[in-house]
């Protein structure tokens, strides 16, 4: 008897390992659209990189690192505006992302941990500000920016910014501290702590983390953006990176294409050496924030 039920449960075994065994079609499959993806993803970088270690004379060649050259990078590390322009988008993003990561921290608690009435409307209109296209929110931004005088200043991109963040943000350590059991923040309270000292001192080093990736996703936001910077900040002095870069090195009739993707990579290096360091951290914040909610 027990001989017959081995081998039933071997073969249903076998029939599962049979079932879900890769066939040569699959393989091909599935190798092909890998390598397709890989293209799309790859290509264009590797294209500007090849571009911009090319000469002004060879820039539209379809070639591949033939006669490299570091002229572009020269200009452009001697170029005293894409240094201050650099110097104007660390400003802003440091900032944007260390004051929507703080806020999102006490937002988020309170969702999680505090019942109160309205809090699930509220909740759902800090996501909802996610369904609008960013370009209809521009219009509301720079006229509140224009009305309060904030226009052609650090502050009226700092806080838009914080407006994109903080959705992500919330949802995402409120995810977080749901997972904290509520016995520790009442141990805490037994053993006198206030709620801030219970904040600071207990739940903010469990949720570092998930800090530190909102504090990655609004940096990156705010160094990649164009089109905010780009319509609230007109003074030259003020501009940041990325319309920086557009208006030195791409014009109406002539473009300096070289140049321009020598400075990209050259404004890559930040974010690359902050997901260098701390890409464990963005990691795990993720894929432990994100799982309740």
């Amino acid at each position: 008897m027990s001989n017959t039920i081995r081998k039933r449960s071997s073969a249903i075994h076998n029939a599962q390992g049979a079932l879900f065994l890769p066939t040569p079609g699959f393989h091909l499959f599935f190798w092909f659209f890998l390598v397709v993806i890989a293209i799309f993803v790859f290509f264009p970088q590797l294209w500007m990189i090849n571009t911009a270690f090319k000469s002004s004379a060879d820039t539209f060649k379809f070639s591949f690192f033939s006669n490299p050259t570091l002229i572009n990078f020269k200009n452009v590390i001697k170029n005293p505006r894409i240094i201050m322009y650099l110097k104007n988008s660390l400003i802003v993003s440091l900032s944007s992302s260390f004051l929507a990561t703080f806020v999102s921290v006490f937002a988020g608690y309170s969702f999680s941990k505090y019942r109160y009435r309205g809090r699930k409307s509220i909740m759902s209109l800090v996501m909802m500000s996610q369904a609008f296209p960013q370009a209809v929110l521009l219009i509301s931004i720079y006229l509140m920016m224009k009305r309060f005088g904030l226009l052609d200043n650090y502050l009226s991109i700092i806080l838009s910014y914080i407006t994109f963040t903080l959705p992500v943000g919330c949802w995402t350590l409120k995810s977080y501290f749901d997972q904290i059991p509520d016995s520790l923040i009442e141990s805490a309270r037994v053993d006198g702590a206030g709620t801030l000292t219970t904040i600071v001192r207990i739940i903010l080093p469990l949720a570092v983390p998930g800090m530190i990736s909102i504090a990655i996703y609004g940096f990156v936001w705010s160094w990649n953006d164009l089109i905010y910077s780009l319509t609230l900040i007109t003074n030259v002095n003020l501009r940041t990176l990325a319309p920086g870069l557009q208006i030195t090195y791409l014009g109406e009739f002539q473009s300096n294409w070289g140049n321009m993707m020598a400075a990209s990579l050259f404004s890559s290096i930040p974010v690359t050496i902050m997901f260098i360091f701390l890409q464990r951290y963005f990691i795990s914040g993720l894929t432990s924030g994100a799982v309740k909610g």
